[in-house]
Order: structure tokens, then sequence, then C-alpha cells
């Protein structure tokens, strides 16, 4: 990462203006490069999803099993997308999903046993929150900071320690959005079929069958979203913890002193 070279101004911000600025982002200048990579990562897991309901004859159910696995996944590609792109550095989506790929296999484990822990957590109803949100940054400390899978979960435990409810509140609008998502998705993909070109419901519908292609799409779609606003939310922890913030001034009036010597020279 090149402090001295980020996109936006590192300092500390609210939960909710961390997910206003995240909405911004990836609808302005991360737009062109989420875009593609969506063709690469997002499109394939809602083409399967299509195959496995309509030609496996799978329930929604099941389809909903392996699309929502597969979104989590899919959003380490926009992690390490955001990552890279927020410091200004030229980036290509070939680039993206090299470096995404390298770190797959341990990202992958990562997310296998932080879904491990929740799942043990289930045994404590009342642990499931602090467990959730203790490893809300395993995306982060997997792909960004190198840590194996289990060193990812202790790392991202030890993350929100003594700052559990910014996390808890990010959590909360995280999936407050998601199912926003799936829910405006498929209000539009219904009107527009039903309302506008007259064909009713020929996909079936999310409030009756459980599940439909504009549902699916919904979460898809989030999934950009989700993966910047948590990453911004990762750097302003740093920024708070470490003072990120003014490591950056300090990289900028460095710059700035060396080439004004280049200069004068």
């Amino acid at each position: 990462m090149k402090l001295d070279r980020a996109a936006i101004v590192l300092r500390p911000r609210t939960v909710p203006e961390i997910v206003d600025l995240a909405f911004r982002l990836s609808c302005s200048f991360a737009l062109p490069l989420y875009s593609k990579l969506s063709a690469f990562v997002l499109l394939p897991i809602f083409a399967l999803a299509m195959a496995l309901h309509y030609a496996g004859e799978w329930s929604w159910f099941w389809v909903w099993m392996v699309t929502i696995p597969a979104a989590n996944l899919a959003q380490g590609a926009f992690t390490v997308a955001a990552g890279r792109l927020l410091f200004s550095e030229d980036l290509r989506v070939r680039e993206v999903l090299g470096a995404f790929s390298k770190r797959l296999p341990s990202y992958t484990l990562a997310l296998i046993v932080s879904r491990g822990i929740l799942a043990a957590a289930m045994l404590i109803m009342v642990a499931v929150p602090f467990a959730w949100v203790g490893l809300l940054f395993v995306h982060e400390a997997s792909l960004l900071e190198g840590a194996g899978p289990a060193q990812a979960c202790q790392r991202a435990s030890r993350f929100v320690r003594g700052r559990g409810w910014p996390a808890f509140g990010l959590l909360m609008l995280l999936l407050a959005g998601q199912l926003g998502a799936v829910l405006v998705v498929e209000l539009l993909g219904q009107s527009l079929l039903d309302d506008v070109l007259q064909l009713g419901k020929p996909f079936g519908s999310l409030w009756k069958d459980n599940g439909s292609p504009f549902a699916i799409l919904g979460l898809l779609v989030s999934v950009p979203i989700v993966s910047t606003a948590r990453f911004l939310h990762y750097i302003d922890t740093r920024t708070r913890a470490d003072g990120w913030d003014v490591q950056v001034r300090f990289l900028s009036i460095a710059a700035k002193d060396t080439g004004e010597r280049r200069l004068a020279a």
C-alpha cells in the first residue's frame, strides 16, 4: 500500500460515514474496475445458481446454501481491489485476480475456520454476536496481512478488541444492506416483468418460492459495496490505532521536499 498516494483522505469516520463513502466509491471511480471484476467473479456464481435451479432442479433453499458462501468467498476479490485501488495504484482486473488467486487457498481455509467457529458459537446462542464481530475482518487479515487460516481468525479477533461496538454497528448495517439489496432488486425485477412488460412472474418470486433470479442477483450486487465498506472500516481502525493519517501527511511532506530538492539540483 502506498499511503502517500491515498485516493481518499485518511481520517477517523463514523460507521454511517464509512458505509456512505463505500457506496459512493463503488459507484464512482471504482465502478469501471468493479464492473469488469464482477463479470469474472460474480457472473459465474449467478450462472451456477441458475443452472442448479433450472437444470439441476435444486430447490431455492439449496441454491441459497451454495450462493451465499460463494458470494462471501467472492468478497475477497473486491477486498483486494479496494485495497489497491484506494491507494491509487495502476490496476487491472488481471492483476487483482492474480493477487487474489495467490491467496485463495489460504483465504478459503480462513473462511472455513471462521465459519466453524461461528457454528460452534451457535451452541451458546449469546456467543454468536461476539464471535461474528470478532471474525468480521478475517478477509482483510488473510488477504491484506498475509495471515494463515488460524492466524487470520486470531488477528481479526485482536483487531476489534476494545472497538467491538463500531464493528458490531458495521456488521448490522452490512447485513441490512445485503437484505435490502435482495429485496430492492427483487421488487424492481418483478415490477419490470409484471407491470411494464406484462409477462407475469415466469421465474417465480421470492415471496412465494423463497427465491428467484432477481433475489440472487440482488445478493451478488451487494458484494462490492459490502467488501468496500468493510475494508474502509479496516482502514479507519488502522488510522485510529496506528495514526495512518499522520503517516500519510509526513509521507506527503517528505515526497514534496524530495521533489523540491531535485528541482533545485
